[in-house]
């Protein structure tokens, strides 16, 4: 018979998002799908931009073919490098 321990380890990780505000509206930070430093634009400045609807824009998002980040306040904040071949 053999004496055999099990041990468990259990590990968190936390993320920092850094946003930097430049003027009043330009608002950037780091895409990690893009794996660069992009704007990033609220719901409302992706559907102007992207030229589409807010439910395919999140459809978008969902699916992973826009980047998306969500703040710990729950507002969605979507790159704009990945939303540039969805501009008409």
């Amino acid at each position: 018979m053999t004496n055999s321990k099990r041990i468990l380890i259990t590990t968190e990780s936390r993320e920092i998002f850094i946003v930097r505000f430049k003027g009043k509206s330009n608002l950037r930070g780091f895409c990690r799908d893009c794996a660069a430093e992009t704007e990033l634009l609220t719901i409302d400045e992706a559907v102007s931009f992207a030229e589409t609807s807010a439910r395919e824009l999140i459809r978008l998002v969902d699916s992973g073919a826009a980047h998306a980040i969500e703040t710990a306040s729950g507002h969605l904040l979507v790159c704009q490098n990945s939303l540039q071949q969805f501009r008409r």
